[in-house]
């Protein structure tokens, strides 16, 4: 996995990066709380408590459900409502 230098001098990992790390971890570990769909083409999560609480600190910085939701909608996610992929 790439990891970005900032100017600064930390390192930073980008969103997606995180976001595959978090689902392949927690996916298989705590699939009853945040997973992928059977096709692969989705995630969803299925406790949103749980999932704010006890996995986005270990690896996002923000703690609020909406959040994670405008940054996933900043890289192009959608939510599934309809349809084979919902």
């Amino acid at each position: 996995i790439g990891f970005v230098r900032k100017k600064t001098g930390g390192v930073t990992q980008p969103f997606p990066e995180k976001l595959m790390e978090m689902l392949t971890k927690e996916g298989s570990n705590r699939s009853m709380v945040v997973g992928w769909l059977p096709h692969g083409r989705a995630f969803i999560v299925r406790k949103p408590l749980a999932f704010t609480k006890e996995i986005m600190p270990k690896y996002f910085r923000q703690s609020k459900l909406t959040s994670f939701q405008r940054q996933l909608n900043l890289y192009g996610f959608r939510r599934m409502t309809q349809g084979a992929d919902a």
